[in-house]
């Protein structure tokens, strides 16, 4: 025969009725009764704080990216054709000269009141347009500030065609031979001076290209030139081309 026990059981100062029904066993035993330490209440356990490991974290967001800068090259620049026709300015001492401008008189005058030095700037000839071009390689107008260039041919008539136009207004300032021709000038391309003269192209002879500039407060000029034979196989450039 089986006994079971029905036992009062005093936990942490109230009075708990427990069913020891598991605890029923053979006759003749009696289960052990439960302890305060052998059946603690039951305890719903409480998770620990998040950390710092374990909070969630808020959702990386990705650096915007540079933008992309395609690099530009710019054009390459188109070179002067070779010209058979070409000649330094100064090379010669009597290519060099100071004017009066009232008596037309020459004056003496010091190597460094020139605009350019001797022998530093070509005049290269070329063809556009029914004319002759003339460009001055190795002016830099940055340099030199404003100048009065200008050019003419000697033929058989002798000079013909003779012109000067300013770089910028006022630079010819009481020039007899300023031009009127409004093609006729000079323009700076691709980082060369270009000037287009009133020389028809089928003109022979001795082709003059100057730079000169007012001096002594425009009382005189003050140039160097050069002179160089036309020849046929000048070489025609396309302005409109070279001065894009």
């Amino acid at each position: 025969m089986k006994k079971c026990w029905l036992r009062a059981v005093f936990l942490g100062g109230s009075v708990a009725l427990v069913v020891a029904s598991a605890a029923c066993g053979p006759a003749g035993t009696v289960a052990p009764a439960p302890t305060a330490t052998s059946a603690p209440p039951s305890v719903t356990p409480v998770p620990p704080p998040p950390t710092a490991t374990t909070r969630p974290t808020d959702t990386p967001v990705p650096p915007t990216p540079e933008p992309t800068v395609t690099p530009t090259t710019a054009p390459a620049a188109e070179e002067l054709p070779t010209t058979p026709s070409k000649a330094v300015l100064g090379a010669d001492p009597q290519m060099t000269y100071k004017v009066d401008m009232a008596t037309f008189e020459e004056l003496d005058f010091d190597e460094s009141e020139l605009p350019v030095p001797p022998g530093t700037v070509e005049a290269h000839w070329y063809t556009s347009g029914g004319r002759y071009v003339v460009a001055f390689v190795g002016l830099d107008l940055s340099a030199t500030g404003p100048l009065c260039p200008g050019s003419s041919i000697l033929t058989d008539q002798g000079f013909e065609f003779v012109s000067n136009a300013p770089t910028e207004e006022g630079a010819c300032e009481g020039f007899t031979t300023l031009t009127a021709d409004p093609e006729v000038g000079p323009s700076v391309c691709q980082g060369t001076v270009l000037y287009v003269t009133a020389i028809p192209s089928e003109k022979e002879g001795s082709l003059f290209g100057s730079i000169e500039m007012l001096a002594d407060d425009g009382a005189a000029i003050i140039g160097l030139t050069s002179t160089a034979e036309s020849s046929p196989d000048i070489p025609e450039i396309e302005l409109d081309e070279f001065c894009r």
